[in-house]
């Protein structure tokens, strides 16, 4: 099975964007955009960031904004379990250094962040990759809504 995939690698670090799904027991799976930073050094953590399809295009919106006016947009996971509060921010950002413009995508998470520079050409093809994917995700698995429907159907008419 092909399954599209964007790496982008920096000097230390990357990032992939790639097809994901949301599985939850007892509830019909949903396509999502998976974003897995890395270190290329042996061992070094991943952090991924999944995000809805929704938020794909959202963030490919503002890689184009970033592109074309400068500065830096984040987007900003909350995820609340036993341990506490998780919060991670996914970035995408404009700069200026020895005279250089580029640009990057973060993310951060606690303590940890992981920063990935790329070239116009690079940041730009991820956001129009990020554009396509977002619609390609956009599927939820219709064999159990049909079974919820008939369910629901069968319990209306007992």
């Amino acid at each position: 099975m092909r399954m599209p995939r964007c790496t982008i690698y920096a000097k230390e670090s990357g990032v992939e964007i790639s097809p994901s799904e949301r599985k939850q027991q007892g509830k019909p799976e949903e396509g999502r955009v998976a974003f897995r930073f890395f270190r290329l050094a042996a061992g070094a953590p991943q952090i991924r960031f999944v995000a809805e399809p929704w938020e794909a295009f959202e963030i490919s919106r503002r890689m184009n904004q970033v592109q074309q006016e400068g500065g830096k947009e984040t987007l900003t996971h909350r995820y609340e379990s036993a341990e506490g509060e998780t919060v991670t921010r996914l970035s995408v950002e404009s700069y200026q250094r020895n005279g250089k413009k580029g640009y990057a995508f973060s993310v951060q998470r606690g303590e940890e962040s992981i920063n990935v520079a790329a070239p116009v050409g690079e940041f730009l093809f991820a956001a129009e990759f990020l554009k396509q994917l977002s619609v390609a995700q956009s599927w939820v698995e219709q064999a159990a809504q049909r079974q919820e429907t008939g369910a629901k159907a069968q319990k209306q008419v007992q």
